[in-house]
């Protein structure tokens, strides 16, 4: 069976998600990229398995919402809404998240509250399966927010709450209070290895796991030679101005070379291989305009990743457990 149409459990929840999620934010949400051509990614990630497509009010200047929700409405004819499991997230006030490192964000109850019904408009739908913090820590979260959350729940408008952050304080606080919420995103790749303690124990304690930057926002793939659109260009250009983009560039070098030099699939898939092959981990998620890039990480492989090059891997991040996270 295809990687992506296998299913895993997120977590203690019921969710049962595809390896593979689809990132429905970044360039695939802009303006300037055809809508056509965002539709075609969505449509093409669906009819090969993909059921997990993330998104969030504040993406692609706030454009990515209405986007997916256009794009979905005649889609769900044939993917019936169970079948799918659809993400966002509130919280973050301004449309660039994570650019200048200095995003606006309000969790008060009712900001999150407001947030959220404004998502489900967005996308037209009745309900959303996760809605996530977008960027809270531990000192965010009070019992005003919590029952906020409970709220919505109650009202059948979200299933389960979680939080996405890059944070290892505040992934040891969701650790310390598993109870609270059921999902987390969280930045995962051979670059970041550190986290994989803080998984093991996020599994432990029935927090399921979505990991992005599986490709650690390109620096764990060959330098392409020319930027020939667009949408290249702009990805460049955040991976330039991403603070956390900078840590992961400052020392991708060993690492890329060590994807480089495993044969068994091209460096896109072992960058999912690797992630994905860990057990905490129930999807990673992937954000592309091309459908060819969807297809190269939809075929990879887990059992390609052998023990030695997983081995190679750790053995390039070495001693920088840390160095990227916070």
């Amino acid at each position: 069976m295809a990687l992506a149409r296998q299913r895993r459990t997120l977590g203690r929840t019921d969710l049962a998600v595809s390896p593979i999620g689809l990132g429905c934010s970044g360039f695939w949400g802009h303006h300037r990229f055809p809508e056509a051509a965002a539709a075609e990614v969505v449509e093409h990630a669906l009819a090969h398995g993909v059921n997990l497509l993330d998104t969030g009010h504040n993406y692609s200047g706030f454009h990515a919402e209405p986007r997916l929700g256009r794009i979905l409405r005649p889609l769900l004819a044939r993917y019936p809404r169970h079948s799918l499991v659809i993400s966002s997230k509130g919280g973050t006030l301004t449309g660039q998240a994570g650019i200048s490192g200095a995003e606006q964000r309000n969790f008060s109850a009712a900001a999150i509250t407001t947030s959220c019904e404004a998502s489900l408009r967005n996308l037209d739908l009745d309900y959303l399966d996760i809605y996530q913090l977008h960027g809270a820590s531990e000192h965010d979260i009070n019992d005003d927010l919590l029952a906020a959350l409970q709220r919505l729940r109650q009202r059948g408008l979200v299933r389960h709450t979680g939080i996405n952050t890059h944070s290892a304080s505040t992934l040891r606080w969701m650790i310390a209070n598993p109870t609270l919420f059921d999902v987390v995103l969280l930045d995962y790749n051979a670059l970041q290895q550190d986290r994989e303690p803080l998984i093991d124990q996020l599994q432990a304690a029935g927090i399921g796991v979505l990991a992005g930057t599986v490709l650690a926002q390109g620096h764990l793939l060959p330098a392409r030679p020319r930027l020939p659109r667009l949408a290249d260009a702009w990805y460049l250009a955040r991976a330039w101005l991403k603070p956390s983009s900078r840590q992961l560039m400052r020392s991708a070098r060993q690492m890329r070379k060590a994807v480089a030099a495993i044969h068994s699939q091209r460096p896109a898939q072992t960058a999912f291989a690797y992630a994905l092959g860990h057990p905490g981990v129930a999807s990673g998620i992937l954000g592309t305009t091309r459908t060819q890039s969807l297809d190269e990480v939809l075929a990879t492989r887990l059992d390609a990743l052998t023990v030695a090059e997983r081995q190679l891997l750790i053995d390039a991040f070495g001693d920088g457990r840390g160095s990227p996270s916070h």
